[in-house]
């Protein structure tokens, strides 16, 4: 008995390598599993190439300026308060393979969209991932941050790191808007996943 057809619900095909151009086809085909955000990206031909540099970057601690953790932070914040899950599934495994802790993950979903007061109430965060989070969180709500908020973070932070925040959030935020608003698939389990996370994303 062959096995049933998967149901896509995506709502756009995604891309097809035999017919992409050759340098949006070499950027997909290079990893070693799929992931359909690519195969979604890869529609805007000209952009992808550059963006998949960008992504790239986050991955490479040589490269990257927050601590592995910083960013992962931002990110899971941006997939929690926006309910982005195609994005809290990718990321999530990066995190835990690095020590985040299980309570932060839930710390992350339970105080999303609530107010600075909830953050000081969460032992698991420390002042830095205050700091962050809120100046993360109100970029989600206004598009803006207070004096106040930024003044706290450059306190806790580098400027670049503080810069990086901002880098991160409008890569990631994108990334949101796109799998949220065509309803892109989960991609289901990929086998041998932990081991190539751990050898492609480095740095602390």
């Amino acid at each position: 008995m062959s096995a049933p057809t998967k149901v896509q619900n995506c709502l756009v095909p995604y891309v097809d390598l035999q017919t992409a151009p050759p340098e949006v086809a070499a950027a997909i085909t290079h990893l070693p599993y799929r992931r359909n955000i690519f195969h979604l990206l890869g529609h805007s031909h000209g952009s992808f190439p550059r963006l998949m540099g960008v992504y790239a970057n986050f991955f490479d601690g040589s490269r990257r300026i927050l601590p592995l953790l910083d960013w992962q932070l931002v990110v899971l914040r941006i997939s929690a308060v926006l309910d982005a899950e195609y994005e809290w599934d990718v990321n999530a495994p990066v995190a835990r393979i690095n020590g985040m802790p299980e309570d932060k993950f839930a710390a992350l979903k339970r105080t999303a969209g609530k107010d600075v007061k909830a953050l000081a109430k969460e032992t698991v965060f420390t002042e830095r991932d205050r700091a962050i989070l809120q100046l993360v969180d109100e970029q989600l709500a206004t598009y803006n941050n207070t004096e106040e908020t930024i003044e706290k973070a450059k306190k806790l932070l580098t400027v670049e790191e503080l810069v990086e925040v901002y880098v991160v959030l409008g890569v990631y935020v994108l990334i949101a808007r796109i799998t949220k608003g065509l309803r892109i698939d989960l991609d289901g389990e990929i086998p041998g996943l932990e081991e190539h996370l751990k050898k492609v994303v480095t740095g602390k």
